[in-house]
């Protein structure tokens, strides 16, 4: 079992609760400010979400969101190109500039090397996508079924000796998707 030093965890708790803490010191002055000149700029608009999620978003997240979901302009390679991007307004919007960082990608799931741009791989995507489209890759009631999909289904059922087999994406709910279809 992996555990969690207790410095970090106290430390990780203490600013988390001073962050909090400080959010909430913001709100009680804003909603001062607020009352005070009678603020009525959104009355009567529904708000667009309530309660502590809201104050998470305002307080705690929008201070770093520019460190998640950062533009990426390159292959997802073992290195790749992303983007930098700068706020003028406390985060509530974020601008892309021209500067453009190289970094080593740690969480890819391209362990195949397959979306890489490289000299082999590269023109039998390019090549397969002309031949087959990208419907390969749906599920069968979205792109249909293929000649490859046919042809791979019967390869594996000749590999492990059976009569017939089914081949499905890997992905989300892929088991959940395809019981219902074959309990019926």
């Amino acid at each position: 079992m992996i555990t969690i030093p207790y410095i970090t965890a106290l430390t990780t708790y203490f600013s988390y609760g001073l962050l909090f803490a400080f959010g909430q010191l913001r709100d009680f002055f804003r909603n001062l400010i607020d009352w005070w000149w009678k603020d009525n700029s959104l009355q009567g608009y529904a708000p667009i979400c309530l309660g502590l999620e809201d104050f998470y978003i305002r307080r705690l997240y929008r201070r770093i969101q520019d460190c998640f979901g950062r533009p990426i302009s390159s292959p997802p390679d073992a290195w790749f190109d992303v983007l930098e991007r700068v706020s003028t307004d406390n985060n509530k919007t974020l601008k892309r500039t021209t500067k453009v960082s190289r970094c080593l990608n740690l969480g890819s799931y391209n362990y195949l090397g397959f979306a890489a741009a490289d000299e082999y791989c590269t023109p039998h995507v390019i090549q397969s996508l002309k031949k087959y489209f990208a419907s390969t890759c749906s599920t069968r009631a979205d792109g249909g079924t293929t000649k490859l999909h046919s042809e791979l289904e019967e390869a594996v059922a000749n590999f492990i000796g059976k009569p017939a087999a089914i081949v499905t994406g890997m992905g989300y709910v892929t088991n959940s998707a395809i019981l219902p279809v074959l309990i019926g």
